[in-house]
């Protein structure tokens, strides 16, 4: 028998985060390579947390994309075919074996069977620092939700940094320790990435896929890492995998000291334009307190912006409690011991 993540948050803050950061690091989630216990254990969500039809419709793909290589390509306006060509994908199949694998030929395939497509993306040269030593690339963890409509495929982007991602209209390239160049973008960095990865797989599939960078498919709503100083990105793909799976075709019952909050389904909220409210949804049970500004949202009927603008400001208010009530809860739950024995560690 295993628990499930509510489980964990019932019991509230375990240990300290130092603690939990070091469980998470050994259990491989903040890791770029993904043959790690925490990217198996998403395999065993799937089986264990997800609705029946989302364990059967849904295909979970991990892939590292070099944001600097693909860069030059956009500067040079060549050698973007090559690039999306060159990228490899891992999956674990229902047996945990792992495979590594081309990821465009993966993509038609599942494109192929109708499969909902999540990938959790990780980045190494996502933006620059400065440390003792010099001007650094940073990296970071996002994920991309391709889910199939009547003729084609709708895609959605999340970058945990919500609307903050509008003011990177640029991409800095490191020349060497003490310089750099920066590339101006008609577009944000990640819009740009996905507009031409959207737009290779076009041209390989009769089956076209709908992006274009609006707020619509991407994630523009609070910067859910507003007060992390820790750098946690790579939690935000991993939770939002748990309730995604859960949450697609279900309502969202929250029983609050407000009253019971009902959040409709991703997939009619999507459907209806509605993917930052998705999104945060699936953040609320973290910090209950949060609760009392979604109360507010439904009994006085606010804009999502307002409420958005709102979670955020709450967000960075909390510090670093709000993260601890993320990676402490998940962290537990994943190294429980009916996972270890499932997985065989």
């Amino acid at each position: 028998m295993t628990n499930n993540l509510q489980h964990y948050l019932n019991r509230g803050k375990k240990g300290t985060i130092d603690d939990c950061l070091r469980r998470l690091s050994d259990a491989g989630a903040s890791s770029l390579s993904h043959k790690t216990y925490a990217h198996k254990a998403a395999v065993l969500i799937q089986k264990s947390a997800f609705t029946k039809k989302m364990r059967e419709d849904t295909s979970l793909l991990y892939f590292t994309a070099d944001l600097e290589e693909f860069m030059h390509c956009v500067e040079r306006k060549t050698g973007l075919n090559e690039y999306f060509e060159e990228l490899s994908t891992s999956r674990y199949d229902n047996k945990f074996a792992f495979y590594e694998e081309m990821m465009i030929e993966n993509i038609l395939y599942l494109m192929d069977n109708r499969k909902m497509i999540f990938f959790q993306m990780g980045v190494p040269d996502y933006m620059t620092s400065q440390t003792e030593n010099g001007r650094v690339y940073d990296a970071h963890a996002l994920c991309i939700i391709m889910v199939p409509t009547k003729n084609s495929y709708d895609c959605y982007y999340i970058n945990s940094h919500g609307h903050t991602i509008d003011t990177q209209h640029h991409y800095e390239f490191i020349m060497s320790k003490k310089r750099t160049r920066m590339f101006k973008l008609k577009d944000p960095a990640d819009v740009v990435f996905m507009k031409e990865f959207v737009a290779h797989i076009n041209s390989k599939s009769d089956i076209k896929i709908n992006y274009d960078g609006s707020s619509r498919y991407t994630y523009r709503g609070a910067n859910l890492q507003e007060g992390d100083a820790h750098g946690i990105c790579y939690i935000y793909p991993l939770i939002i995998w748990y309730h995604f799976g859960k949450f697609y075709n279900k309502t969202q019952v929250l029983n609050t000291e407000f009253g019971e909050i009902k959040i409709r389904t991703g997939k009619s909220l999507m459907k209806n334009g509605m993917f930052n409210h998705f999104i945060e949804s699936l953040f609320y049970r973290f910090c209950p307190r949060h609760f009392e500004l979604l109360a507010h949202q439904y009994n006085l009927n606010s804009s999502q912006q307002q409420f958005s603008e709102a979670l955020e400001k709450s967000l960075l208010k909390d510090n670093y409690r709000f993260i601890k009530m993320l990676i402490g809860p998940y962290i537990s739950y994943i190294q429980q011991s009916g996972f270890k024995n499932k997985l065989n560690v």
